[in-house]
């Protein structure tokens, strides 16, 4: 009996502390704007509002219905741009995405 309670005293004690513990890794429900923040892209753009670059909205609303437009900015994204949104804005190539991140950031950001 005695190890029966001494048994249940440790589960219990298991449980409150599991229950007061934040999850170690939170899922994350979007991991495309992960991949945005880690390769840099939010040092220039942003959801809502220009920065360096156009808002990520903006860019979804210039080419939402453009069957063209991912493989274009895929490119863009690969190669560098300027002109796009008129000549302030200029992109120097994203050489440190990896292969098949551009595509991901690009479905992303067009799903905005």
């Amino acid at each position: 009996m005695k190890a029966f309670r001494v048994g249940v005293a440790v589960v219990l004690g298991a449980v409150a502390m599991l229950a007061n513990l934040e999850p170690l890794v939170a899922a994350d429900p979007n991991p495309a704007s992960t991949l945005a923040e880690r390769r840099g892209c939010l040092q220039c753009h942003d959801l809502d509002r220009s920065r360096i670059g156009p808002a990520f909205r903006s860019i979804a609303d210039r080419y939402r219905g453009d069957p063209e437009a991912k493989s274009r900015i895929v490119d863009w994204l690969e190669t560098g741009g300027r002109g796009h949104w008129g000549e302030d804005y200029a992109m120097s190539e994203q050489s440190h995405l990896r292969p098949g991140e551009a595509e991901t950031l690009v479905r992303w950001v067009l799903g905005q």
